[in-house]
């Protein structure tokens, strides 16, 4: 089995210190909004604690789970301050959802069959009995959590062979800890079942986008923000990924269709093949003899992200409803029990069959009704004010908006359809952000009037209006001290406010970075170790995407290019300020030809290693002249990982 370090996209972001424990209070407005969510939904019902601590049998003692350098990888304890009502900086809905969500321990799912370690990490780990060991499914973020489930599951169950470890979707709260239980079982024979392409978008998602992906994350997740009641309560998914080393191993076997069955070790499995809803692929499982069904992340106890926030592709509403139909035409007759790989099961036959209808019925909703009022003539921010939905799911904790959100997800699946045109043609090219800025203030009357009108709009509560008046003026006057601060404060309100999870984290997080609270001194996720895992293919459709069309367009370059680790050949072609490449082609014409490692060219096209550094160590051959390389990787831009976002 091959294995793959891999250090880009959310778990290296973890490893970012999180400072200051200031509160700002919430305004008599924000206490207002959040009362009245008290009124709306019934809190009174239990029904979802009841079933999060339902067959608990143990967990840590330890205040943190720790890395093998000591270092915390997941602090067990750190949510100790949900405990009790919610306070008037937390949405009272969001915070109910985080409560849940840091229950943490071992469970039984299914007597002496299925179990479960929650609240180890953002995503769960479980463990299901064949007939003489588990089958584990999904492996947490890092080493440090995976190891943690593993090793709790075998001192109270016993320390029984593991037959298959089963990777449902390529996001790496899933499956970055895959190596450390492969190390730990050490068992040749096991089973390494993932949906086909697993691997490959594993891989792209965390990569060719990784530095922008990276940057958004940290706002989505709160990685930046303290753990406090008037900070990072959590993401609504689950409370926060672990920290630590991750490592992808290659698969043994690929899931490619619905009903594809595998029997492993006398246990009968039976597969849905889900591709382009939650994930690019993912599957589901269906246990016969357990009449237990494995939803993965298709079915959560939220309403999930049609487009999540840190940045990927649309997610298809159409189809995410369309495939749990057909998990309740094929298992809902037969089902006892319910599990993802987020949040808690549910039980009972009736009890999981309403559950599943409301969720395909929710996505279905979203995805027909945006439609509906775009084929009307309304925009996406006309749908998204408008959109509400029916009393029947609205009022469903499990239908609520703590991860993705009614808001942004309608305005996801117009874009997936009408891109992010509005049809207005005062939209077609509307100025940059810092012009506008300048413009608007200007219009105003500068930045004093500008501050006056904001000041009152923010004792009035009409926080949104406040914060697009700032905005303004900080993209005009970044260095504006009474500006930033007061923009931060109304972040800050529109956080405490906040439903969702990531809504929250990204408010709270613009405003401590506008207060200057934030160190931003952090490590480039995209790095040698983790683009040099990529296939040759898409090794080079990364180079690609670093030129400077502007500095490269008079300039013409065609490189002979070999890696010698996997034997494949590629002709590089520079023109028109585009790098274009034609895999196991050589050109006649080029006047250089490398033979290279692909971590050894990632390096180059990073910027790690000088070229002569390379060739005086034998580590890369070259044929022709030098300087053909050397005005290439001139011409390559280095990404920031912690690019501006709420100022220019």
């Amino acid at each position: 089995m091959k294995r793959k370090l891999f250090t880009g996209g959310i778990a290296v972001m973890l490893c970012l210190a999180m400072s200051g424990n200031a509160q700002q209070k919430a305004t008599s407005y924000t206490e207002k909004e959040n009362m009245a969510v008290k009124t709306r939904l019934n809190f009174n019902n239990r029904a979802d604690f009841e079933d999060a601590h339902r067959g608990f049998i143990a967990t840590l003692e330890d205040e943190a789970i720790k890395n093998e350098n000591g270092s915390v990888s997941y602090p067990l304890n750190a949510w100790k301050f949900l405990e009790g009502e919610a306070p008037a900086t937390a949405n009272p809905s969001l915070w109910r959802q985080s409560q849940l969500n840091a229950i943490h321990g071992l469970f039984e799912v299914v007597p002496g069959a299925i179990y479960q370690v929650r609240g180890f990490d953002l995503a769960n780990i479980t463990f299901v009995r064949t007939d003489h060991g588990w089958i584990i499914i999904d492996a947490t973020t890092s080493e440090a959590s995976a190891l943690a489930g593993y090793r709790l599951v075998k001192q109270h169950l016993g320390d029984l062979p593991v037959r298959a470890l089963i990777i449902t979707h390529p996001h790496i709260d899933h499956y970055g800890g895959m190596d450390a239980i492969c190390r730990e079982v050490s068992n040749k024979d096991m089973k390494i079942i993932v949906p086909k392409g697993f691997y490959e978008e594993a891989l792209s998602e965390n990569v060719m986008a990784g530095t922008a992906m990276g940057r958004r994350a940290s706002y989505m997740y709160g990685l930046l923000l303290p753990r406090h009641a008037g900070g990072n309560i959590g993401t609504g998914l689950g409370t926060t990924n672990s920290r630590g080393k991750s490592m992808l191993v290659r698969p043994t076997d690929e899931i490619e269709t619905t009903g594809e069955r595998r029997v492993i070790d006398g246990l009968e499995m039976e597969f849905m093949f889900v591709p382009e809803a939650e994930a690019p692929v993912e599957m589901m499982i269906w246990f016969p003899k357990y009449k237990a069904f494995c939803a993965a992340e298709e079915i959560t106890h939220t309403m999930h992200n049609l487009l999540t926030l840190r940045g990927a592709k649309v997610r298809n509403g159409l189809l995410w409803s369309k495939y749990i139909d057909d998990v309740i035409a094929r298992y809902g007759n037969d089902v006892e029990v319910t599990f993802s790989l987020h949040h808690w099961p549910t039980w009972g036959n009736e009890k999981i069959n309403t559950y599943w209808a409301a969720q395909r019925d929710m996505y279905r909703y979203l995805h027909d009704q945006t439609l509906r009022m775009a084929n009307q003539g309304l925009t996406p921010n006309e749908i998204a004010e408008q959109l509400v939905l029916p009393v029947g799911l609205d009022s469903l904790f499990a239908c609520r908006g703590y991860y993705g959100s009614l808001s942004h997800n309608v305005k996801s699946q117009y874009q997936m359809y009408f891109g992010w045109f509005d049809g207005n043609p005062a939209n077609l090219n509307p100025l940059p952000p810092v012009e506008l800025g300048r413009k608007y203030v200007e219009a105003i009357g500068g930045g004093e009037r500008v501050i006056e009108v904001a000041r009152k709009a923010y004792d009035e509560g009409e926080y949104r209006w406040c914060a697009t008046l700032l905005n303004n003026l900080v993209f005009a006057e970044p260095e504006n001290q009474t500006a930033r601060q007061l923009l931060a404060d109304v972040y800050t309100q529109l956080g405490y406010q906040a439903e969702s999870g990531p809504w929250r984290n990204f408010y709270l997080t613009g405003a401590k970075e506008l207060r200057g609270e934030i160190n931003r001194q952090v490590p480039n996720l995209v790095n040698a170790s983790s683009v040099s895992n990529l296939g040759a293919d898409m090794l080079l459709d990364f180079c690609a995407i670093q030129v400077n069309g502007m500095k490269a367009g008079d300039k013409r370059i065609c490189i002979n290019l070999t890696f010698k680790d996997c034997g494949e050949k590629a002709m590089l072609l520079l023109n028109n300020g585009a790098l274009n490449h034609r895999m196991g082609y050589t050109d006649a014409s080029a006047l250089l030809s490398l033979q290279v490692t692909r971590n050894d060219f990632a390096r180059l096209i990073l910027k790690e290693v000088r070229p002569e550094e390379l060739i005086d160590t034998g580590k890369m051959k070259i044929t022709g002249d030098l300087n053909e390389l050397k005005v290439l990787l001139s011409l390559l831009d280095s990404f920031d990982p912690m690019f501006n976002i709420i100022e220019p």
